[in-house]
């Protein structure tokens, strides 16, 4: 049966196939570490995006293609929704190694070295280049959303980190979707009870109340 939905990302994906699965949605995932994505393990060619050097992400193609009858997973017209270029475990903290801050108009710089908005707007442009090209490619073939990760803690860099990943790829053409904006807004983070015991990914059920969001703003049509 053809699914209605299609995910691609890293873990925080998984918070959205699963509560996927709890709506009842039929959704296919591919998802694999964000290490793996910081570190350009995949590509995108004649038949659309591949996992590279990923053997997790391999055997997922090759079972997704095998069971769909198709080479181009992603090129299908299914609505895809993904977390691709953010995997902010990877990118803010070395960022931070050296104590230093991305300057935000408005809050307090009181403590380490402030870096400057556009330095920290090429850093990040350096290290999601092939991760905004790739987004790219796939809105072309079908509906993608970009689901950015719902704030989990407050650390310093990644709100200033997060919002500049989502402002370039906004930039590029790509939509994304900031779960924030419905289920945290009047600002902070998650609450407990829709963090897994990481402190880091959202439950199932948090990515259900997203899936539905993001519905009722109509991002999940075909």
């Amino acid at each position: 049966m053809t699914p209605e939905l299609l995910i691609l990302g890293d873990s925080h994906s998984i918070a959205l196939k699963e509560g996927a699965d709890l709506l009842g949605i039929r959704a296919e995932a591919l998802h694999f570490s964000g290490s793996q994505w910081h570190d350009l393990k995949f590509s995108y060619g004649t038949h659309g995006f591949e996992p590279r050097g990923v053997r997790a992400g391999v055997q997922q193609m090759r079972a997704l293609r095998e069971k769909l009858g198709v080479t181009d997973v992603f090129g299908m017209g299914i609505p895809v929704i993904s977390t691709l270029g953010f995997h902010l475990g990877r990118l803010v903290p070395p960022f931070g190694w050296n104590n230093h801050r991305v300057f935000e108009p408005g809050k307090p710089m009181d403590s380490g070295l402030i870096a400057s908005t556009r330095f920290a707007e090429d850093y990040v442009a350096l290290y999601r280049a092939r991760h905004i090209r790739t987004a790219r490619r796939l809105a072309r073939n079908a509906k993608l959303v970009i689901v950015a990760p719902p704030p989990a803690f407050d650390r310093p860099n990644y709100d200033a980190i997060r919002g500049i990943v989502t402002r370039q790829l906004q930039a590029a053409g790509v939509t994304v979707y900031d779960p924030k904006d419905d289920l945290l807004p009047k600002g902070g983070t998650l609450p407990a009870e829709l963090l897994m015991p990481d402190g880091v990914h959202a439950t199932a059920e948090c990515g259900a109340m997203i899936l539905q969001a993001m519905a009722e703003r109509g991002l999940l049509a075909a």
